[in-house]
């Protein structure tokens, strides 16, 4: 079973500094990359690789504090609400939501796997979230 392993690291928010942070402890793994940006060079980057599954870290505005996670797929074939799903990642800021819709759109995967992180910057919380990626590859390279 291939997996890939997506952050969306943003570093203007100490959400997204948690998740670069993780990031960087993922980053030599030959399954991990760095997916913060547009959906479609996401899609194209993680085509390369042919996974089977894609687990996506990164935050929400509209997750809950602390660490959720969440399974995506796409609900319609209708190309116009296609379009609208991914219209918000192409205006330069990328959301854990733009990226997965531009891997089920591109039909790279039919389920994105999704942790979001939204809290504090601080050592904790980056200790519990690489723990919680960990937690979670493993799940998915046993399933």
């Amino acid at each position: 079973m291939k997996l890939v392993v997506g952050f969306i690291p943003f570093s203007a928010t100490p959400d997204g500094l948690v998740v670069e942070k993780v990031y960087e402890m993922w980053k030599d793994k030959d399954f991990v990359l760095d997916l913060g940006t547009d959906p479609i060079a996401a899609a194209e980057e993680v085509r390369k690789l042919s996974p089977e599954k894609v687990l996506l870290v990164g935050s929400s505005r509209y997750a809950p504090e602390g660490i959720s996670e969440k399974e995506i797929i796409l609900e319609t074939t209708d190309r116009w609400e296609m379009l609208e799903l991914l219209r918000p990642g192409l205006d330069g800021r990328y959301y854990l939501e733009d990226v997965a819709y531009g891997l089920l759109i591109f039909s790279v995967v039919n389920k994105v796997y999704a942790l979001y992180f939204r809290g504090d910057y601080n050592d904790e919380n980056i200790a519990k979230l690489n723990a919680k990626v960990e937690e979670k590859v493993n799940w998915l390279l046993k399933s």
